[in-house]
This record gives C-alpha cells, structure tokens and sequence, in this order.
C-alpha cells in the first residue's frame, strides 16, 4: 500500500509544476471554466438526484437548449467530460452525432456536453475523468475494515451546511429548470457547502484504519488526476468548459484559479 499515497502526491506535485507543461505567456493563456453539473440520470454516488422527469423530454430538452445557447457564448475551442480519459468511444460517438447517426442518450455528458461542442463548432470532444489509486480496495483487509466502517457508518455524518445544500438542489431538481438548478449549484455557497462533508468525513473511523481519511484521501488524489487529464488537453488561447459532477467542482476551481498560466471563468457570468 505504501506506493499508493506516494502516486498521489506526484500526481498533485504535477499539478502544482505543470505550467511548463501549458507552457503559455499570460497573453495567450488558456481560460477554464469548471462548470459544475447534477447527475441527469441515477448513479451510485454520495447523492443521487430526484429529478421528476426525462431529460429527452419536451420541456427539458427546451431547457437544455437554452443552457446550451448561454454557454455558447463563452465560445468554448475545447469541451472537457466526465468520461473516461482515453477511451476512443466517446470521440466516435460525437462524430457519429454530428453526422446524424448517434442519437444522444439522457447523460448529461452528451446533452450538455455533446451539444456544447457541436453548438461551439468543435472538431472532437474531450474525456478527462479517472479514479487514481485507490485506498479503500475490500480485496485487503485494512480495505476490508475500511470498507465495512464507511457503509455503516457514512449516513451518519453530521453536516448542517451540506444538508442545506442537498435540500435546495432537491428542490430545484424537483420544481425548478435546469438553468435555475445550473446557476445554484455553481454558486461559492453551493460549492462550499458540498465541499464540507469531506471534513466532516475526515475524522471518522480512525479506530477502522482512519477510514474516514482514507475516503477523502481517495477522493483528493481522484480529483489531482483530473486536473493532470485536462492540463494535458490545454493549450496556449484554448477557452475550456470543463463539464463535470459539482462535487468535484470546489477542489478544481481552486486548481485553475491557483495555476500561474490559466485564467479562471466563472461560468454564472453566462448562466445570468
């Protein structure tokens, strides 16, 4: 286990040294947005969404339309997905789109991103999600404890600011339009509030081989991969969308913003 937390610290020391890498003059730096997005349909996550109807309805699909529409100003080069780095499929898929053989499944990686990319002209689309190492594998038996302590114990954490937040995004999957749920959930107090529980998970489970830390540890060295994914797609003047769960929103926005060669976009600039 021992070369499990050390790739994850290279992996944010990556992070922290990759501007050679960008390798772009402040006047020709790339602008990234992290927008963050719900769950159109139902994963095994920390939440899932209550949404009350299809997103390849008629009513909905008006409504990504009009997202689609106000992204579209930013005038993005390059559309960045929450799908698997390096799987070809996707860069098939959107081909097939454009030419009209690929009808879009009610993911939002093709209704939001998908037709971004089309609307925006783009020649190809970009996966760049991926998991890192891992410390909570059960196949061990330090895993195993960890593991067995999480899902008996993960409801029970206590965190007054993330509820709040998980009540509003549920009201607004509920009643609101995706635009409304869009311009909340990429709000610094929604971001924040979801960001929380990791602190509150932190300190759990210490007598079950920290599980607790072991979680957010996994979920901190997730998110410095991505980042080192959508360096590695960026170029000097790119304007990026990086399209991905909220939940990853807090620590990627702070990537960007804290990146000597990349200009941070707020994308309520466009949702508003």
């Amino acid at each position: 286990m021992q070369h499990r937390p050390a790739a994850s610290l290279l992996a944010c020391i990556f992070v922290a040294l990759s501007g050679a890498a960008v390798g772009a003059a402040q006047s020709d730096a790339p602008q990234v947005m992290v927008l963050g997005v719900a769950h159109l349909e139902a994963k095994n996550d920390v939440h899932n969404n209550v949404f009350q109807d299809s997103p390849l309805s008629a009513g909905r699909q008006a409504q990504i339309a009009d997202v689609v529409l106000r992204l579209a100003r930013f005038r993005p080069t390059k559309v960045l997905i929450e799908a698997s780095m390096g799987d070809p499929v996707f860069a098939q898929r959107y081909q097939a789109f454009l030419s009209g053989q690929f009808t879009l499944p009610a993911n939002e990686v093709y209704q939001f991103g998908f037709r971004l990319a089309a609307r925006a002209r783009n020649g190809t689309i970009y996966p760049i999600d991926t998991f890192g190492p891992t410390l909570t594998d059960d196949r061990t038996p330090n895993g195993a404890r960890i593991m067995a302590f999480l899902k008996s114990h993960f409801q029970s954490a206590s965190d007054p600011r993330f509820d709040a937040f998980i009540a509003r995004q549920n009201a607004l999957e509920r009643n609101g339009t995706y635009l409304d749920l869009l311009r909340y959930l990429n709000t610094d107090e929604a971001i924040r509030a979801n960001a929380s529980l990791y602190s509150v998970l932190d300190g759990m489970g210490r007598e079950a081989d920290s599980a607790g830390a072991a979680y957010v540890s996994e979920w901190y060295a997730r998110n410095c991969y991505i980042f080192s994914n959508v360096l590695s797609v960026i170029r000097p003047n790119d304007r990026v969308v990086v399209m991905i769960g909220q939940g990853h929103e807090y620590l990627l926005r702070e990537f960007v913003r804290l990146h000597p060669n990349l200009l941070p976009v707020d994308p309520l600039d466009y949702l508003t």
